[in-house]
């Protein structure tokens, strides 16, 4: 037997038990009511029949009532499977239907595409007396994270009790979570980061505090009162902290570590968010649904500046391979394959599990391994335009745009074109009005920066990039915009 999630959460119910564990605008639990109110639904659900070898979805909002239920069903041996509420209802049968759920658990009218359900209220109000946790052998699954992207059917990545409890000890080691932490979570539940973050700083004792809907003023408002000593979300989302008129930088300096994702359409926030938060560690890396964070970049190990993603953290093996799956060179770019061992165990496919083939699982992502073993990244392979026979990596045409000074941030894609099969094309948005030139002097300044097949066949000047419900840049919404206009 492992020491599961659960078992963690028990312990610290029972070590110490008023510490503050979870709050959201409605409710504030310390470690004892937290473990209650999850053996509570845990017990009830039991009663209902849940147990090992079952899977449990959940479609709720965000807060701590949510990470009780799922805590609750992990509680009882089965697996929990958060659920994206902004997916369209086809969308949602069809991500069910790949889960094949024992049981949906919603709050208000849900459509669990035929899925038997319960209310989250029907698991509350009975008290669990005597119940106690189910005990899970490593391999049992425990928690599932729809894969997520813009494209594709959806899938589930299933990640054991074991490899969950090895990854949530992972990331509080690399991201040196405290006890006396207060975690700031705004990111969504259905997402891996629930686990790199705000389960991480639970498992090392710390509290969370969950806010459903992302507003900077009520950020900025926590950060001012000292209520906040680590801040994790997008880059957009950060971007409209340390941007929001009423930050005052001299009450930032509860904030001891500021964690963000990729920054290649902004590439000036490392440098704004130590600017807003000169006390904090900057932390970067790179990871994915399937695998969690498997490199990491701290300030302090990169004083001249957070350039690229890092290196690989321990327990975690990454190789950059070519088409055919063998190693390239440093210095040239491939394909990023991951082995860790805390990795999911496969995708569910109408309630199947597709395990990971030889252990390694493939990524899509495109990144170089320089000398000293730092990974910089290269954009997705399936956003590689190729334009007349030539590679284009968007990150790169990116980078230039948003080293000139009137672009905030942009993206770069490939649209089809009859004669060199994709040509290079780009959206930005600006700091501030500019001239009607600016299209001009934007394509002139990659022109004198790029060889002449990356230059922006097209650039269109937008108000706000598409994003995803996981706040980060909707390439597919971009290119069929650009596609279509």
């Amino acid at each position: 037997m492992s020491t599961s999630f659960v078992e963690v959460i028990a312990r610290h119910a029972s070590q110490a038990p008023l510490a503050p564990a979870v709050s959201d605008p409605d409710a504030a639990w310390n470690h004892r009511e937290l473990w209650e109110r999850s053996r509570e639904i845990g017990s009830a659900l039991a009663k209902r029949g849940i147990g090992p070898g079952d899977l449990v979805a959940t479609a709720l909002p965000p807060g701590v009532a949510h990470l009780s239920v799922l805590i609750g069903i992990m509680a009882t041996g089965a697996a929990a499977a958060p659920v994206n509420l902004k997916l369209a209802p086809d969308e949602r049968e069809t991500y069910l239907g790949a889960l094949r759920p024992t049981l949906v658990v919603t709050g208000s009218a849900t459509d669990a595409g035929g899925s038997p359900t319960c209310s989250e209220s029907d698991l509350v109000g009975a008290p669990a007396g005597t119940w106690t946790h189910v005990p899970t052998e490593p391999t049992a699954p425990a928690f599932v994270v729809g894969t997520g992207g813009t494209t594709g059917t959806p899938k589930g990545a299933v990640w054991t009790s074991g490899g969950l409890a090895e990854y949530l000890a992972s990331s509080a080691l690399v991201l040196e979570a405290r006890r006396t932490d207060v975690e700031l979570y705004f990111a969504s539940f259905f997402h891996i980061a629930l686990a790199t973050c705000a389960m991480s700083t639970l498992y090392a004792g710390g509290s969370v505090t969950f806010e459903p809907r992302f507003d900077a003023g009520r950020a900025v408002e926590k950060i001012h009162r000292g209520e906040v000593t680590r801040l994790f979300g997008p880059p957009t989302a950060l971007d409209r902290i340390i941007g929001h008129p009423d930050l005052d930088l001299t009450r930032t300096g509860s904030v001891r570590s500021v964690l963000f994702g990729s920054t290649s359409s902004e590439p000036d926030l490392p440098d704004r968010l130590r600017a807003a938060f000169p006390g904090a560690t900057l932390v970067t890396g790179y990871g994915a649904t399937e695998f969690g964070a498997v490199t990491r970049l701290r300030s302090w190990e990169s004083p001249d500046g957070l350039d690229g993603v890092g290196w690989p953290v321990p327990g975690a093996a990454l190789e950059i391979v070519d088409e055919h799956g063998r190693p390239v060179p440093d210095g040239e770019v491939g394909e990023v394959v991951v082995r860790a061992p805390w990795q999911m165990a496969g995708y569910l496919v109408d309630g199947r599990l597709e395990p990971v083939a030889d252990g390694a699982i493939r990524s899509g992502d495109l990144a170089v391994r320089e000398a000293d073993g730092r990974i910089r990244l290269r954009g997705r392979l399936k956003e590689l335009v190729i334009t007349g026979g030539e590679n284009v990596f968007p990150v790169e045409v990116e980078r230039v745009l948003c080293d000139h000074p009137a672009v905030a941030t942009a993206a770069v894609v490939g649209v089809a074109d009859p004669e060199w099969g994709e040509r290079v094309e780009a959206m930005v948005v600006l700091r501030a009005p500019a001239s009607a030139q600016v299209v001009d002097e934007l394509v002139r300044h990659c022109r004198e920066r790029l060889v002449g097949y990356k230059v922006p066949k097209r650039v269109v000047v937008g108000t706000e990039l598409p994003l995803t419900t996981a706040m980060k840049v909707d390439k597919r919404a971009v290119k069929e915009w650009l596609g279509e206009h």
